[in-house]
């Protein structure tokens, strides 16, 4: 009797260890790993998060990786900076959700390939555009409710209040509707 009893603990607990290899196991949690990231925080201050593509939310602090449809929400009085691999800066004001549609960046090894498209979805951002802008200007792209806006080099902004407000510090802008087109900034 002891020898059986024995016997069946043995099995359920190499049962139990198989299922827990299993669940370390799991293909989810590769495909996490194998994620490229597109960028990492360098500097957040207040309440800053980031909604994943598949609606996780997680918060922000210095160092945190944002990847390709991370959707990056500021609080009132916070504001965050990130640096994407391209070397491109990406500084958020508060009160913004602002999310990285698409993103792929090749490192000089096939620029063909490289894109950078955001969506401003509320409050504002200013940002210097990296290596993908400034090799491929098409490759580069901002949407917003109002417009599409396009970059040839350049150091600009975006705010949406009720309506959209765009400033070029260096460069130029090109937005683009239904409407039409609307340069802005030195060509």
């Amino acid at each position: 009797v002891m020898i059986k009893e024995t016997k069946n603990y043995l099995e359920r607990l190499c049962y139990y260890f198989m299922l827990l290899c299993i669940s370390l196991n799991s293909p989810a949690m590769y495909a996490a790993e194998d994620e490229i990231a597109a960028g990492r925080v360098v500097a957040v201050s207040g309440q800053v998060s980031a909604i994943s593509s598949s609606g996780d939310t997680r918060s922000l602090r210095r160092g945190r990786e944002l990847f390709e449809g991370d959707t990056i929400v500021t609080q009132p009085a916070a504001f965050a900076q990130i640096r994407m691999t391209d070397s491109a800066i990406v500084s958020l004001k508060e009160s913004t959700r602002f999310e990285i549609v698409s993103y792929s960046f090749s490192d000089g090894q096939d620029t063909n390939n490289d894109v950078i498209n955001m969506r401003l979805i509320e409050g504002g951002f200013r940002t210097i555009t990296g290596a993908i802008g400034t090799q491929n200007r098409d490759a580069y792209n901002v949407e917003t409710e109002f417009s599409n806006i396009g970059i040839r080099g350049t150091d600009h902004e975006a705010v949406i209040d009720g309506i959209l407000y765009v400033g070029v510090y260096n460069g130029a802008t090109n937005l683009e509707n239904s409407g039409g087109e609307l340069p802005l900034g030195l060509r």
